[in-house]
């Protein structure tokens, strides 16, 4: 059976209203406890697997979860059991038999979960959604973490109707956009919990009826950190014979996917507010998160881009984002350099930034409008593979389409790079963009490319960008000098030793892309390259 659901961390001042709703509608309570079983080393969880045994009011259910064609879809399998044994036989004849096998005799419960849900089955114009609140907690070996949050799963009817209902209750209750899954958490916690001090021996000592989760110790600061760590693109490697289409899929879910888990961190669910240092990897991770986005579409064309008004509301939201993260780079990256050149400290600029940054930071992430517009993402994803096989123009092979742009734009770099010099600010920039497109699609198609010529192209893409991402931090720290970092009393120290700077960095990047000119073009992985001619392959 393959499930679809939708879930959402509950802010706290919108929880009683929340439970308040839902029992108008006549939501039925129920108590779920549930225990989630693994190998120590996680092997299941590793093949985005899990396995549970749950107590539903007096019934135990045994379910297992397989990964589902996106991020909302699980195929999952449940069978009523007796008693909390495990029963791996009714798995016989399926395509995890054979794995769950080899693992039997190693399975032990990790993690459990203690719940009390509100659900409640409401209509849409195309079937029926079920809504359903839960609250508790994730325990592990002492550690816990809390949940607050509301799943709206598609019993039947089209997707569309699910992603509606989602937004009406999204803008309701100002809720936040969760991809992890409860066993995704527990996961984390028990890795964890592995190298503390009680152990994951505690939980098969905790009864069904453990305390109140609100009565454990909350995680520390370092749990925290872990637990919430920010992430980064995972750089899909694509099958070499890929279809247009599902390649876009593959490399389009990458991306949204860092956007939203860094957004939901970024929002401080979980009663995790982030620090300084987390807010702002955040806020980086989501930028090149949307960045990479765009690319994507970019590379893959017309027939993949999502309508204007949301890809308008994308670049909206970079540029905000885009202000903090200059705002970061100067405090952390260049006021160190410019007070070891000699120029008193900024404290003023650090201590705003301390102050105000963080919080509004959180707050942007949280807000409807940012919110919906992830939401936004997701449902173009999901519905683009719904419909997939319905375009044939997206069932051509990959290869060859990616590599022709890749060296289109490539000759574009190679045309502009002779002048980089005596280029002005605004053409500089463009080339910098230029560079940043090239590469980040050079790590969307490089499993469809020809290995032996990518490894100089990949070097000297990543050489470019760095020398001339510096380049523009020099730029973006000028213009606060030149603006509201001119009543700095150092303010004209700050824009010399940035003027020198700036030489030394152009040149450094002029060299950069004077290099990357030199290589040899992108190959099809299927494709044989030519002999060489002029120092480059026909």
């Amino acid at each position: 059976m393959l499930e679809r659901e939708l879930k959402f961390h509950v802010p706290p001042r919108r929880r009683s209203s929340l439970r308040a709703r839902l029992r108008k509608l006549g939501a039925t309570p129920i108590l779920l406890h549930a225990r989630y079983y693994d190998t120590a080393n996680q092997a299941l969880a590793r093949a985005g697997i899990a396995l549970r045994l749950r107590r539903e009011g007096d019934v135990w259910v045994q379910t297992i979860k397989l990964p589902g064609p996106d991020e909302l879809s699980r195929i999952e399998w449940n069978h009523p059991r007796p008693e909390a044994v495990l029963d791996l036989s009714v798995y016989e004849g399926t395509h995890v038999s054979e794995m769950l096998s080899q693992l039997s005799s190693r399975l032990i419960c990790r993690y459990i979960t203690h719940v009390k849900r509100l659900k409640k089955e409401l209509p849409t114009p195309s079937g029926m959604v079920e809504l359903a609140y839960d609250e508790g907690a994730i325990m592990a070996g002492g550690l816990a973490l809390p949940i607050h949050e509301l799943e709206l799963e598609g019993i039947f009817g089209e997707t569309t109707d699910l992603f509606e209902l989602s937004r009406e209750w999204l803008t309701d209750f100002q809720l936040i956009l969760e991809l992890r899954s409860k066993a995704a958490r527990g996961d984390a916690l028990a890795q964890l919990a592995s190298g503390s001090k009680t152990g994951l021996q505690a939980i098969a000592e905790l009864p069904e009826t453990a305390g109140a989760p609100d009565k454990l110790a909350p995680l520390s600061e370092a749990h925290q950190r872990q637990i919430a760590a920010p992430l980064r693109n995972r750089q899909p490697v694509l099958a070499a014979d890929i279809s247009l289409g599902e390649a876009y899929l593959e490399c389009a879910n990458d991306c949204v996917n860092q956007i939203i888990r860094n957004s939901t961190f970024l929002a401080a669910v979980d009663g995790m507010k982030p620090s300084a240092d987390q807010c702002i990897e955040y806020v980086h991770q989501v930028r090149v998160g949307i960045r990479r986005l765009r690319t994507c579409w970019k590379l893959f064309g017309k027939a993949v881009t999502p309508p204007k008004p949301l890809r308008d509301e994308l670049v909206a939201t970079f540029r905000e984002l885009g202000q903090a993260r200059d705002q970061d780079v100067i405090q952390r990256e260049l006021l160190p350099r410019l007070v070891q050149a000699g120029m008193p400290p900024d404290d003023g600029f650090c201590v705003s930034l301390g102050e105000q940054g963080t919080q509004a930071r959180s707050e942007l992430a949280a807000r409807a409008a940012f919110q919906l517009m992830l939401l936004d993402l997701l449902e173009h994803l999901v519905l683009f593979g719904d419909n997939l096989a319905q375009n044939s123009r997206l069932a051509r092979p990959a290869a060859p389409v990616l590599s022709k742009k890749l060296n289109k734009w490539l000759e574009e770099i190679r045309r502009k790079a002779p002048s980089f010099l005596e280029a002005g600010w605004d053409e500089r920039h463009l080339m910098r963009k230029r560079v940043k497109r090239l590469r980040y699609s050079m790590e969307f198609a490089q499993g469809t490319l020809d290995q032996a010529c990518l490894a100089p192209l990949r070097s000297a893409l990543v050489s470019a960008q760095k020398a001339l991402g510096q380049l523009n931090d020099i730029y973006v720290a000028a213009e606060y000098y030149r603006g509201a970092g001119a009543k700095h009393a150092a303010a004209m120290f700050a824009l010399g030793w940035l003027a020198a700077t700036q030489e030394h960095e152009a040149q450094a990047s002029h060299m950069a892309l004077q290099t990357l000119a030199k290589v040899s073009p992108f190959t099809p992985a299927t494709d044989k390259p030519r002999k060489r001619r002029n120092g480059r392959s026909s």
